[in-house]
């Protein structure tokens, strides 16, 4: 893919005003919804609707939500389905409601105003474009969210392989012909394989540099170790489902490597990176092989998700 930086005039599409569902899920997001819901709601753009999926949660947040929002259309799934379970059921409404895009946005971030006035014409320039996302702004730097002033003048978009899974903007045609996530990823990974699954479908990923505040593992806030396991966990099913042989023996050393050299740099800038540094080599080492214990063992529902990679459907 082209990874050449384009401008766009947002008067050439000034007619494009499609339905754009905001599908949030949400478990125990108390914390998280009284910053993340103002910052949505101070959209600039109209036409949207939004849904939250709740899995399950034990504190107040669905009543908050249903006493100050009350636009907001809260759907319940039976048990904790995780974030792949969740978001799916916003999706599947979505899309037997008419939607023309979908936004996945998770409950623990801040937008731009304009996030949608300005992404949502990459899909009118460009027809093959299926998703399109925003530079993810971790919680340590929250000063560069708000210093970061992207307008119609200065806004980038490149052709991409993935993006930031806190916030990203589908194409309801994309889901349709590809299908919805994978939910035995649970959470953590879900968002790379449905990317892929996009690109081998023959769309595009498109990021931009509109930014997007992410606290962080929001849902698993008091569970530090619940995201370090589903990160190797779900790496290792991600390449047993999607590639060969050799590049899960491949992906099986590069885990040992990011999780146990002491030598090497720790990353600082990618979250996902950092998440599998988070403890020391031998408890990572019981983690990678933890998780080769249960993709072993999962081993026949991964290779039927393999051969039927575009059967996820809605």
């Amino acid at each position: 893919m082209s990874n050449i930086t384009t401008k766009f005039e947002l008067q050439e599409h000034s007619d494009f005003n499609p339905l754009v569902y905001v599908v949030i899920p949400n478990f125990n997001g108390m914390s998280h919804l009284p910053y993340s819901l103002p910052s949505l709601f101070t959209s600039t753009y109209e036409n949207y609707r939004v849904v939250l999926v709740d899995n399950g949660s034990t504190d107040d947040s669905i009543n908050y939500v249903a006493r100050e929002y009350k636009d907001i259309l809260i759907l319940k799934n039976k048990g904790k389905k995780g974030f792949a379970g969740g978001v799916n059921t916003g999706i599947r409404h979505a899309l037997a409601s008419g939607a023309d895009y979908i936004a996945v946005f998770s409950n623990d971030i801040k937008v731009h105003p304009e996030w949608l006035d300005l992404t949502l014409p990459e899909f009118a320039k460009d027809q093959d474009a299926g998703l399109v996302g925003y530079i993810e702004i971790t919680r340590d730097k929250e000063e560069l969210f708000y210093e970061n002033k992207v307008d119609i003048n200065t806004i980038t978009s490149r052709s991409v392989k993935g993006l930031a899974g806190c916030l990203y903007l589908c194409a309801a045609k994309a889901f349709r012909d590809v299908g919805v996530f994978d939910e035995d990823y649970y959470m953590y990974g879900e968002d790379n394989d449905l990317f892929y699954r996009f690109v081998e479908g023959g769309f595009k990923l498109i990021e931009t540099n509109v930014p997007v505040w992410h606290y962080g593992e929001g849902s698993s806030q008091n569970n530090k170790l619940m995201p370090v396991w589903f990160a190797y966990r779900n790496a290792l099913r991600f390449s047993i489902k999607n590639e060969s042989f050799w590049r899960v023996m491949r992906m099986i050393l590069s885990l040992t490597n990011q999780g146990c050299n002491p030598l090497l740099r720790r990353p600082v800038d990618n979250p996902s990176l950092s998440r599998l540094r988070r403890y020391n080599p031998v408890v990572s080492i019981f983690l990678i092989f933890g998780s080769c214990i249960w993709n072993l063992g999962h081993i026949v529902s991964t290779l039927k998700a393999r051969s039927l990679k575009y059967e996820f459907h809605t």
